[in-house]
């Protein structure tokens, strides 16, 4: 054991005075990590500001109170819905006239304007079977595409409940006409109750998926995720630079010497083995504890993170290992390390974190170890507790194994 610390510590050392090296362990991501998260909201949530709409509503109220004073619109209806107070963070309306509306727009002062007509309610309400139909003009900013693509969303959403609500008091006048009540007085009625209560019946609610570890799952900063991705992949080349010795000691005849001492080729190999494995476990320490104190990110319960470190250090380590086994030279580890730890990056999901683009990229991030690996740092941000890393530290731990058993395979066939 001392000599496999004897081999490590020579190791480390190296690695230390190698100031390119630790420029590309530890300044990397870190730095990538700060512009991608800036770029996304600044290190905070990803979101965006919320959409300026101006709404003109030329509508006519058509049913009125015994004392002749309007008091159902269904244009107001529209408007309502736009200034909920659920849609807040979202849309910012301001009400306006239709020329100023539209100026507002060409300005650049609103992404959409929401322009409902005067016989928006008179269509809406009316009782006929052959009633024309009426459109609600939404005028749009060019240049603010997902803005105006939010609204027309909005406004689309509440013509389905207004024109579900038409349906229904259309089946429910015929039944009421059966019993006594004019058809007219129903079709108003039930449409007048409908928009009322909001256009919904209060018997659907949006329910939320049981949270990891039984507790409320806390918001999660894009820095936080991103920087957990660039961690993994510059582990990956913090491995390889130094798992490279191998090939500068095997250039310069130190390490055939070495294998002709009575020290066995497994402590040797165990010794690159550990100064890899304790030089990106360092790596990794010092990138979470900057993240800290730099971005303010919780990366979670301290026995979580310390999980995902270790199962993180030996997938790295190991892989480095098998990848200066294959090689021959430093040029062919620098281009064919960079190569492979480039596309388990891009398959795994180092660059885009937990985001996923369907089910089929969700299975081939599940294939790579860091995949797994970041699932668990997901995991461990939203406030997950060691059993909600269960797999995601066990699946790259196998893949480690399995990576230094062909390591080792590979070093006793090329220095036999």
């Amino acid at each position: 054991m001392s000599r496999i610390f004897a081999i490590a510590w020579k190791d480390l050392r190296s690695t230390m005075r190698n100031v390119p090296a630790l420029a590309m362990m530890l300044a990397a991501p870190l730095a990538l990590s700060a512009l991608l998260g800036f770029a996304f909201g600044g290190g905070g949530n990803f979101s965006i500001s919320a959409t300026k709409v101006a709404v003109a509503d030329l509508d006519a109220p058509v049913f009125t109170s015994s004392s002749g004073v309007a008091s159902s619109s269904a244009g107001q209806t529209v408007v309502g819905i736009l200034k909920s107070p659920q849609l807040k963070d979202i849309l910012q309306v301001s009400e306006k006239p239709i020329a100023a509306a539209r100026r507002s727009v060409d300005g650049g002062k609103a992404a959409a304007a929401v322009i409902i007509p005067a016989d928006f309610s008179s269509v809406i309400f009316s009782t006929s079977s052959t009633t024309p139909r009426t459109a609600i003009e939404l005028y749009e900013n060019p240049t603010q595409g997902i803005g105006g693509s939010i609204t027309e969303s909005i406004v689309d959403q509440a013509l389905l409940e207004l024109n579900g609500a038409r349906a229904a008091a259309q089946a429910a006048a015929a039944v009421a006409t059966a019993n006594g009540r004019s058809h007219d007085q129903a079709v108003q009625k039930a449409i007048k109750t409908f928009v009322g209560q909001g256009g919904s019946s209060g018997v659907a609610v949006v329910q939320r998926p049981p949270q990891l570890g039984g507790k409320k799952s806390k918001d999660v900063g894009i820095t936080g995720l991103v920087l957990a991705g660039m961690m993994v992949f510059f582990m990956f080349f913090g491995a390889s630079n130094v798992a490279r010795t191998i090939l500068t000691e095997e250039r310069n005849g130190t390490l055939p010497r070495l294998f002709t001492t009575p020290t066995p080729r497994r402590v040797i190999l165990g010794g690159k083995f550990a100064s890899t494995y304790l030089t990106v476990l360092a790596q990794a320490v010092i990138i979470v504890v900057a993240g800290r104190l730099f971005f303010a990110i919780d990366w979670g319960a301290l026995d979580v993170v310390a999980l995902l470190i270790l199962a993180a250090a030996a997938v790295a380590s190991s892989l480095g290992l098998l990848v200066i086994s294959i090689v021959r030279t430093p040029a062919q580890a620098g281009a064919i390390g960079a190569g492979v730890y480039l596309v388990l990056g891009l398959l795994g999901g180092s660059f885009t974190g937990t985001a996923q683009s369907g089910t089929t990229y969700a299975t081939v991030e599940r294939l790579t170890p860091n995949g797994w690996l970041l699932v668990g740092w997901d995991r461990a941000l939203r406030g997950g507790g060691a059993a909600d890393i269960v797999w995601p530290v066990l699946i790259p731990l196998v893949f480690a194994v399995v990576f230094f058993a062909l390591a080792v395979f590979r070093f006793r066939r090329r220095f036999a």
